[in-house]
């Protein structure tokens, strides 16, 4: 038994020295993920809603997911001997997070905030350039976006 654990420990170990060059972006996003999970559970109790295992658990599912693609496409990265441009994949898989993960902390403290108060326009305001709403107020933008065609449904 005493074998099997050492062998177990060896090659976590070992796993992890390979994700070390790494270590900063995972620390970071997990940073990011708690502070997410944070603000869910502070925005559901606010408006009222009961804990759900559920909801907390895709959380944590969802962060699951996002750390075993990293780890991934480093270790992927790393064996075909092109580890600086894994590093850069990671990296830009981190930034698409940060943005999508901070729009929804961003909405969540909204929610937080009582309307009109100095925190909520702030908050509404990065919320609103962050998902760059204000694009939509230019009209060639609102040309240039897709919209249903009705010949394409017959």
């Amino acid at each position: 038994m005493n074998d099997f654990r050492s062998i177990i420990i060896a090659v976590t170990g070992a796993f992890f020295a390979l994700l070390s060059p790494i270590q900063d972006f995972m620390a970071g996003m997990l940073i990011l993920f708690a502070v997410n999970f944070v603000f869910g559970l502070l925005a559901a109790i606010f408006n009222g809603e009961k804990w759900s295992w559920r909801k907390a658990g895709m959380c944590f599912i969802y962060c699951l997911i996002f750390f075993a693609t990293a780890a991934s496409m480093f270790i992927v990265g790393h064996f075909m001997h092109t580890e600086e441009q894994a590093l850069v994949c990671v990296k830009y898989v981190c930034f698409a997070a940060i943005y999508v993960f901070g729009t929804n902390i961003l909405r969540n403290w909204r929610n937080l905030c009582t309307p009109g108060s100095p925190w909520y326009n702030l908050v509404s305001l990065l919320y609103y350039v962050l998902t760059v709403k204000f694009v939509e107020r230019f009209k060639i933008f609102k040309h240039l976006s897709p919209e249903p065609n009705n010949d394409e449904t017959k």
